[in-house]
């Protein structure tokens, strides 16, 4: 079964400090983004537009979920198109690095960077987690690591 948007996926694992080196042949996309962080939510430009987002948590009760694989409850929701950011915000640049097993797959591996450090880093699909693809990949990604 598929999701209509693209669910992030959290692992428990430590990432090893040589990570960015590992998965390196893997790397499918590599984009910078500005991210603008106010009071009212996220801010960032999309296709050259300024776009607000509000982050939102689902009702969805993960807890049950005894798997080591974790879908995430927490989105940012794209809000409106603006034209003004406000006055009190700071401004976080992001290197968004996009690893996929192969060209086609349904499922990648982000590692998102700030100076050159790893900030975060999850599995991204529209599959949901008892697709046995999505598993495939995300072991096959951790083991890689190993």
């Amino acid at each position: 079964m598929r999701n209509n948007i693209n669910m992030r996926y959290y692992t428990q694992t430590k990432l090893p400090s040589n990570t960015l080196y590992l998965c390196k042949k893997y790397l499918n996309e590599s984009n910078s983004e500005k991210w603008i962080l106010t009071c009212e939510g996220l801010f960032k430009y999309v296709n050259n537009n300024l776009h607000k987002f509000k982050l939102w948590l689902s009702d969805d009760d993960l807890s049950t979920n005894k798997s080591p694989i974790k879908p995430s409850n927490l989105r940012w929701i794209k809000i409106d198109t603006v034209y003004k950011i406000p006055t009190q915000h700071a401004i976080i640049d992001i290197t968004k690095q996009i690893y996929k097993l192969h060209p086609k797959s349904n499922t990648s591996f982000i590692i998102e960077l700030k100076n050159d450090t790893i900030q975060d880093y999850y599995f991204e699909s529209k599959e949901t987690l008892e697709n046995y693809s999505l598993k495939e990949d995300i072991n096959s990604f951790l083991s890689l690591l190993n």
